[in-house]
Protein backbone atom coordinates (compact mmCIF):
# COMPACT_ATOMS: atom_id res chain seq x y z
CA UNK A 1 0.00 0.00 0.00
CA UNK A 2 1.72 3.11 -0.80
CA UNK A 3 0.25 6.05 1.23
CA UNK A 4 0.88 8.38 -1.85
CA UNK A 5 -1.37 6.68 -4.44
CA UNK A 6 -5.39 7.97 -3.40
CA UNK A 7 -6.70 4.45 -4.52
CA UNK A 8 -4.80 2.67 -1.53
CA UNK A 9 -5.69 5.15 0.67
CA UNK A 10 -9.18 4.49 -0.42
CA UNK A 11 -9.11 0.96 -0.01
CA UNK A 12 -7.48 1.58 3.37
CA UNK A 13 -9.73 3.68 4.81
CA UNK A 14 -13.19 1.95 3.52
CA UNK A 15 -11.20 -1.37 4.22
CA UNK A 16 -11.48 -0.40 8.41
CA UNK A 17 -14.08 1.26 8.06
CA UNK A 18 -16.00 -1.69 6.91
CA UNK A 19 -14.41 -4.16 9.46
CA UNK A 20 -15.37 -1.49 12.18
CA UNK A 21 -19.01 -1.74 11.39
CA UNK A 22 -18.68 -5.32 11.71
CA UNK A 23 -17.40 -5.38 15.12
CA UNK A 24 -13.05 -4.84 15.07
CA UNK A 25 -11.95 -2.23 17.80
CA UNK A 26 -10.47 0.65 16.28
CA UNK A 27 -10.29 4.05 17.64
CA UNK A 28 -10.39 5.74 14.48
CA UNK A 29 -14.08 8.00 14.52
CA UNK A 30 -15.30 8.37 10.65
CA UNK A 31 -17.67 11.00 9.00
CA UNK A 32 -19.14 10.41 5.88
CA UNK A 33 -17.72 12.25 2.68
CA UNK A 34 -18.05 12.62 -0.77
CA UNK A 35 -15.66 9.48 -1.61
CA UNK A 36 -17.63 7.83 1.58
CA UNK A 37 -16.50 7.22 5.32
CA UNK A 38 -13.53 9.08 5.81
CA UNK A 39 -10.98 9.27 9.45
CA UNK A 40 -8.80 12.22 9.33
CA UNK A 41 -7.32 10.11 12.44
CA UNK A 42 -6.40 6.91 10.08
CA UNK A 43 -4.98 8.90 7.53
CA UNK A 44 -2.66 10.70 9.98
CA UNK A 45 -1.69 7.16 10.70
CA UNK A 46 -0.50 5.49 7.32
CA UNK A 47 1.23 8.70 6.86
CA UNK A 48 3.24 9.00 10.32
CA UNK A 49 3.91 5.20 9.85
CA UNK A 50 4.24 5.22 5.59
CA UNK A 51 7.24 2.32 5.61
CA UNK A 52 4.52 -0.01 7.29
CA UNK A 53 1.49 1.28 5.04
CA UNK A 54 4.04 0.24 2.45
CA UNK A 55 4.43 -2.91 3.35
CA UNK A 56 1.31 -3.79 5.43
CA UNK A 57 3.00 -4.61 8.64
CA UNK A 58 1.96 -3.83 11.85
CA UNK A 59 2.88 -5.06 15.64
CA UNK A 60 -0.57 -5.62 16.38
CA UNK A 61 -1.85 -8.91 16.02
CA UNK A 62 -5.36 -10.25 15.09
CA UNK A 63 -8.14 -12.78 17.09
CA UNK A 64 -9.75 -15.39 15.10
CA UNK A 65 -12.79 -13.40 14.88
CA UNK A 66 -10.99 -10.63 13.45
CA UNK A 67 -8.41 -12.38 11.29
CA UNK A 68 -12.41 -14.39 9.79
CA UNK A 69 -13.67 -10.51 9.30
CA UNK A 70 -10.87 -9.56 7.15
CA UNK A 71 -10.67 -12.92 5.49
CA UNK A 72 -14.50 -12.48 4.81
CA UNK A 73 -14.26 -8.88 3.28
CA UNK A 74 -11.28 -9.67 1.37
CA UNK A 75 -13.25 -12.24 -0.16
CA UNK A 76 -15.85 -10.52 -0.81
CA UNK A 77 -14.49 -6.77 -2.13
CA UNK A 78 -11.23 -8.35 -3.64
CA UNK A 79 -9.83 -4.79 -2.47
CA UNK A 80 -12.24 -3.27 -5.00
CA UNK A 81 -12.28 0.85 -4.37
CA UNK A 82 -14.94 1.29 -6.62
CA UNK A 83 -16.76 -1.64 -4.72
CA UNK A 84 -15.44 -0.56 -0.98
CA UNK A 85 -16.51 2.83 -1.60
CA UNK A 86 -20.18 1.58 -2.45
CA UNK A 87 -20.40 -0.62 0.07
CA UNK A 88 -18.48 1.75 2.88
CA UNK A 89 -21.00 4.61 1.96
CA UNK A 90 -23.73 1.98 2.33
CA UNK A 91 -22.95 0.36 5.39
CA UNK A 92 -22.57 4.33 6.90
CA UNK A 93 -26.24 5.17 5.78
CA UNK A 94 -27.71 1.72 6.87
CA UNK A 95 -25.78 0.49 9.80
CA UNK A 96 -24.54 3.81 11.37
CA UNK A 97 -27.26 6.00 10.15
CA UNK A 98 -30.06 3.86 10.14
CA UNK A 99 -31.45 4.66 6.94
CA UNK A 100 -33.90 2.19 6.10
CA UNK A 101 -32.51 -0.17 2.81
CA UNK A 102 -33.99 1.49 0.02
CA UNK A 103 -33.69 5.07 1.21
CA UNK A 104 -29.70 3.53 2.01
CA UNK A 105 -29.81 2.55 -1.82
CA UNK A 106 -31.28 5.51 -2.98
CA UNK A 107 -28.96 7.60 -1.51
CA UNK A 108 -26.29 6.09 -2.46
CA UNK A 109 -27.03 5.85 -6.16
CA UNK A 110 -27.64 9.98 -5.83
CA UNK A 111 -24.03 10.04 -3.99
CA UNK A 112 -22.31 7.64 -6.61
CA UNK A 113 -23.84 8.50 -9.54
CA UNK A 114 -20.06 8.68 -11.44
CA UNK A 115 -20.53 4.58 -10.70
CA UNK A 116 -22.48 2.22 -12.68
CA UNK A 117 -25.79 0.99 -12.00
CA UNK A 118 -24.43 -2.41 -12.01
CA UNK A 119 -21.15 -1.77 -9.53
CA UNK A 120 -23.77 -0.02 -7.37
CA UNK A 121 -25.97 -2.92 -6.89
CA UNK A 122 -22.33 -5.34 -6.62
CA UNK A 123 -21.52 -3.14 -3.83
CA UNK A 124 -24.77 -2.68 -1.79
CA UNK A 125 -25.03 -6.13 -2.07
CA UNK A 126 -21.82 -7.03 -0.64
CA UNK A 127 -21.68 -4.93 1.74
CA UNK A 128 -25.13 -6.68 3.07
CA UNK A 129 -23.64 -10.23 2.73
CA UNK A 130 -20.88 -8.85 4.93
CA UNK A 131 -22.63 -6.76 7.30
CA UNK A 132 -25.91 -8.64 7.70
CA UNK A 133 -26.78 -10.11 10.42
CA UNK A 134 -29.73 -12.33 11.03
CA UNK A 135 -31.69 -12.93 14.04
CA UNK A 136 -32.52 -15.95 15.79
CA UNK A 137 -36.10 -15.60 14.58
CA UNK A 138 -34.57 -15.01 11.03
CA UNK A 139 -32.47 -18.31 11.23
CA UNK A 140 -35.44 -20.08 12.19
CA UNK A 141 -37.52 -19.19 9.57
CA UNK A 142 -35.15 -19.47 7.16
CA UNK A 143 -33.95 -23.34 8.57
CA UNK A 144 -37.73 -23.97 8.18
CA UNK A 145 -38.24 -22.55 4.57
CA UNK A 146 -35.46 -24.62 3.55
CA UNK A 147 -36.60 -27.57 5.09
CA UNK A 148 -39.80 -27.41 3.03
CA UNK A 149 -38.16 -26.86 -0.36
CA UNK A 150 -35.54 -29.70 0.52
CA UNK A 151 -39.03 -32.17 1.35
CA UNK A 152 -40.50 -30.67 -2.10
CA UNK A 153 -37.20 -32.08 -3.74
CA UNK A 154 -37.08 -35.26 -2.32
CA UNK A 155 -40.80 -35.91 -3.14
CA UNK A 156 -40.50 -34.49 -6.62
CA UNK A 157 -37.34 -37.52 -7.21
CA UNK A 158 -40.00 -39.97 -6.16
CA UNK A 159 -41.88 -39.22 -8.93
Amino acid sequence: MDKDRFEHRLIAQKFVYLLKLKGVEFAYPFRLYVRGPYSPALAREYYQHADEFFRCETESTLSPAEAGAVAELTGLFDKSPSLLEIGATYGHLAYEMRQPPEQAYRTVRRMKSFYSNEQIVKGVNRAKQYLFVPTDEEVAALEAELQEWQRAGIRSMRH
